[in-house]
């Protein structure tokens, strides 16, 4: 078997999105607003610009005045982001800017969508970069056939990482020292060692990027075999199958396709996490929910992870992620789950039980 590798630059994303995240949350405030905007470039930069001076003109007017002028500087320093030549394969840009005595330009560009949103406070606005983190995290995705495999790491919705496993031809020999039965016999040889083979090349690559969800795609036949060898810690994290066979050479519908499996699959697992939430503060075990009481315990050190609805208000939901970033607290961001919305919107799965008056569920804040 041959393997060739490729590595594209979406993983550096990744890497500069935590790292970029957790500045962000520690930048501490001070007179002068920072302004936060996000683009989908789905849409075209002219209507961007339209809709970005549309609302700044709008909350000019809620800012202190003292803090007018610093914001008409950071609005004009903003213009940058509007007139850069973005390439096709950049879908969404995150800016901030603010002036003054702690000066702060930063501009992101992603090859995964987010929702065009403007925000000006005294911090930055990192929810919708958390969100981002959360639903486009790094998983493998396995294009299989008979004759090879295609391994994709899939990092914010972009290919990071392609490695193309040939299966190596047997040579048929003639005459008496090859019958068709030994010839066969030897394919299936070669075909259990070439899946033996893609089992290491998936194994090292989890291993080495911690990875914790795997795409099995491509010819039924091949995906059955793939998935029947594959170890218990592997078979564990496979997230989804998809059977359909690449056309050709050309691996993008395929691509496509596990990626959207990977998504529903992701829903599914934030639905499950939101499960565990509930059935924790109906037996009253180790979760609390709403505002305060999550704040609380995640200040307390006795937090695992934040469970947060996209629905809760911005003000709120900017605190808790940034508190939940600074601490390096798994975050689980929920699109409209009623169950979640129902518990006041945000929650907290515990390390340990705490003594917190009112912790149960419905005993009023929501």
């Amino acid at each position: 078997m041959t393997a060739t590798s490729k590595i594209q630059p979406a993983y550096r994303e990744m890497i500069s999105l935590r790292r970029h995240l957790a500045a962000l949350a520690g930048l501490p405030e001070t007179e002068a607003p920072v302004l936060s905007v996000f683009l989908d470039l789905r849409r075209p930069m002219d209507s961007l610009r339209s809709s970005f001076q549309m609302w700044a003109s709008g909350v000019r007017g809620a800012v202190t005045k003292g803090a007018r002028g610093a914001f008409d500087a950071a609005r004009a320093e903003m213009g940058v982001v509007f007139s850069q030549e973005w390439p096709e394969s950049v879908r969404s840009v995150a800016a901030y800017v603010r002036v003054g005595d702690a000066p702060l330009l930063l501009v992101m560009p992603f090859h995964a969508t987010m929702e065009t949103h403007f925000q000006v406070s005294g911090t930055p606005a990192i929810f919708p970069l958390v969100q981002l983190k959360d639903r486009f995290h790094r998983f493998v995705a396995v294009i299989c056939t008979e004759e090879s495999s295609r391994i994709f790491e899939i990092t914010l919705g972009s290919i990071t990482e392609q490695i193309l496993a040939t299966k190596a031809e047997p040579q048929r020999r003639v005459g008496r020292e090859w019958t068709r039965e030994h010839y066969h016999q030897r394919k299936r040889e070669d075909d259990r060692r070439f899946v033996k083979e893609q089992i290491e090349i998936i194994q090292n690559l989890m291993a080495r990027r911690g990875h914790n969800h795997l795409i099995l795609a491509g010819h039924p036949r091949c995906v059955a075999a793939l998935r029947g060898e594959l170890p218990k810690e592997l078979e564990g994290r496979v997230a989804d199958t998809v059977f359909q066979a690449p056309n050709g050479q050309d691996c993008s519908l395929v691509l496509e396709q596990a990626v959207a499996a990977f998504i529903e699959a992701e829903e599914h697992e934030s639905r499950g996490v939101v499960e565990r939430l509930h059935q924790e503060i109906c037996r009253g075990g180790l979760a609390v929910v709403g505002v305060d009481r999550v704040r609380e315990v995640m200040r307390m050190g006795a937090a695992s992870e934040l469970v947060i609805s996209e629905n809760l208000a911005i003000a709120d939901r900017e605190e808790l992620v940034r508190l939940a970033t600074s601490l390096d607290l798994a975050v689980e961001v929920c699109e409209n789950d009623e169950v979640l919305d129902d518990h006041g919107g945000v929650g907290c799965l515990l390390r340990y039980r705490v003594d917190y008056p009112g912790s149960q569920v419905g005993d009023g804040e929501g």
